[in-house]
């Protein structure tokens, strides 16, 4: 960075004798220099750190698209599809899938929890199907589960050329809620603790035209489904309570169905 210091000239034109820099002189010159380069250490910091976030944010569109794809030919995201009961993944048969950093005898809150890539060392989640299909795509039980061009429906990846999906500080992104897909006009039932309310493995959401609705019980977003970069710090700083698609401190949040 080049910096460009006026000194007003000396108006009397009678040669002066050479008598070099005092020590004050010189203290004031170090000072100065010590205090551009500070400035342009800082200024680079905030551009690299500024840079960070916008590349994240691309990334994390880029993701979106892939996502969107992804439902638009399978009808579901990922960690949603391919579930039974509870949405909960069937890893007896997703042979292509990495389930190695689950417990011995996981629970549904295991599942959920490997699909999100919460675990430490994890290798795979959810997001990993946009890479590959999670069967064996030799196995004929799981063939009808593939791209097939006359009903336009089916896994057609991969979605995405670079497989490591993890942000500029180096984290994996989060995928959460993939179940909360519903319209913009739905709105789900709470529990007495605020949560969502879950009854035979299933949300209760509706429109305030459907018979049931109860503008007091059915307040809870409906379409939440979303990206997470956990930013700088690499943890989540969990749900902003009054919009699920803003970020609480130095996360980054993108709502896909938004």
């Amino acid at each position: 960075m080049r910096c460009l210091l006026f000194f007003p000239r000396n108006k009397n034109t009678k040669p002066q004798s050479s008598t070099g820099l005092t020590l004050i002189e010189l203290l004031v010159v170090v000072l100065i220099l010590a205090i551009l380069a500070g400035i342009m250490l800082t200024s680079h910091e905030d551009v690299s750190e500024q840079a960070r976030y916008d590349i994240t944010k691309f990334e994390m569109v880029e993701l979106r698209k892939a996502l969107l794809q992804f439902r638009r030919d399978s009808n579901e995201f990922p960690c949603r599809i391919y579930r039974s009961g509870d949405y909960v993944a069937d890893i007896t048969v997703m042979s292509n899938m990495d389930f190695t950093s689950l417990p011995l005898t996981p629970t549904v809150a295991d599942y959920h929890s490997w699909c999100k890539n919460e675990f430490s060392g994890q290798i795979e989640s959810g997001l990993s199907m946009l890479f590959k299909f999670p069967y064996d795509d030799l196995d004929v039980a799981f063939i009808p589960l593939l791209w097939n061009p006359d009903t336009n429906r089916g896994w057609n990846g991969p979605y995405l050329h670079n497989q490591d999906i993890t942000d500029t500080w180096g984290n994996h992104f989060l995928l959460l809620d993939p179940e909360l897909t519903y319209g913009p006009s739905y709105r789900c039932k709470k529990t007495l603790t605020d949560d969502y309310d879950v009854t035979g493995n299933l949300y209760s959401c509706l429109t305030p035209n459907d018979t049931g609705w109860d503008a007091s019980t059915y307040t809870k977003y409906a379409n939440i489904v979303r990206l997470v970069s956990t930013g700088e710090n690499g943890v989540y700083d969990g749900v902003n309570i009054s919009n699920p698609c803003q970020p609480n401190q130095d996360d980054l949040v993108l709502c896909l169905l938004r």
